[in-house]
């Protein structure tokens, strides 16, 4: 390893940690501002509170690392610039590509961090922060099993839903067992699908079905639709249902394949399944994203400017990106193409810069 290769990563990763440090800081203090009033209201301590945030530090690093990488490349050479480093070095030589080198090898090194952790980490530190937040402080009774059945527990009401739909608020096969104050079965309605409008959630092909103390069945009704008295919310039950975060590419693949088999669509898994793949690969695109920037020559101001361009490029992206993802949960772009046409977009001008930079 060179003079030139250990100065530019050592002042990359010096920038970077102090970015990480600085942002996480940030984005700690803001949520957990945000989530201590419903820690206290529900009789929650403080410290669990704390101990949520520190469950979702993967899921939060994972989230902000490639913002922090793309701020520390623009730092580290737009202070370069700003002390008149980069011109020395071209003067002596240094092409572009020499100096394109070590970004390039951290944005593969922080991409195989990313997947790592993503796979690896956050999948069981969010179940944890997901268990403290809707068991703890939501005071849900729902339990989301891990073939995604989702069973609820309400006044004399047990309900069980085979299939649960955010984007739609529809639920498919849904089961309600109503109990007396004796705890004695005297209702269950079975229903292929369910619907929330209105406030209220409307039942499709429902078999209602009334019992008799110690008599068994009294009656029998059919439904094309009817209304159903209960207490759940679409939110919440959108919280419990198995979430694309708590799971791996293999448990997520298996899960789709699942899903798929019983005749239900898996697009929103689909789409997070290539999401998944397609975001570690950010940190690569950035890399040459920010030398490109930075090789022009347009930064001479320091780190105001540098931080200016690297925010404005990571909001640009993340609306982007955020936006062909929700194309694909809609079923208006193939889930493949949703996950990564937001990259191809982005290293296209990133390869631009760089075949344009002096």
């Amino acid at each position: 390893m060179t003079i030139l290769y250990r100065y530019l990563t050592r002042e990359i990763l010096a920038s970077f940690l102090i970015v990480l440090a600085a942002v996480l800081s940030i984005y700690i203090a803001i949520d957990f501002i945000e989530k201590i009033d419903n820690f206290m209201e529900a009789g929650v301590p403080a410290t669990r509170c704390f101990v949520y945030l520190l469950y979702k530090l993967p899921f939060i690093f994972v989230q902000i690392a490639p913002v922090g990488f793309l701020l520390s490349i623009l730092i580290a050479f737009g202070l370069m610039n700003k002390n008149n480093e980069i011109i020395a070095l071209k003067s002596c030589g240094v092409g572009k590509g020499r100096l394109l080198k070590p970004t390039m090898v951290l944005g593969v090194f922080f991409c195989a961090l990313l997947f790592v952790m993503a796979e690896m980490l956050v999948p069981v530190f969010m179940v944890n922060a997901n268990q403290i937040w809707l068991k703890e402080v939501r005071k849900m009774n729902i339990y989301a099993s891990r073939t995604n059945d989702i069973w609820m527990r309400a006044a004399r009401q047990i309900i069980h839903i085979k299939q649960y739909v955010p984007e739609e608020k529809r639920v498919a096969g849904i089961t309600i067992h109503t109990f007396d104050d004796n705890f004695r079965l005297i209702e269950r309605v079975d229903a292929e699908s369910g619907v929330f409008e209105n406030g209220r959630w409307q039942l499709d092909d429902a078999v209602n079905q009334f019992f008799e103390a110690d008599a068994g069945v009294d009656r029998i009704e059919m439904n094309a639709t009817m209304p159903a008295d209960i207490d759940l919310n679409p939110d919440d039950l959108a919280q419990a249902s198995r979430r694309s975060d708590e799971m791996g590419l293999a448990e997520l693949g298996r899960y789709i394949q699942k899903v798929e088999r019983e005749g239900y669509a898996a697009t929103r898994y689909r789409v997070d399944y290539h999401s998944k793949i397609a975001a570690p690969f950010v940190c690569i695109f950035l890399s040459a994203l920010g030398a490109g920037i930075a090789l022009r020559g347009k930064m001479r101001e320091g780190m105001p400017v540098s931080i200016t361009y690297g925010l404005g490029i990571a909001f640009l992206y993340w609306i982007f990106n955020s936006f062909c993802l929700s194309l694909g949960y809609a079923e208006l772009m193939p889930p493949l193409i949703a996950a990564w046409v937001a990259n191809l977009v982005f290293f296209s001008l990133a390869a631009f810069l760089l075949l344009n930079a002096n």
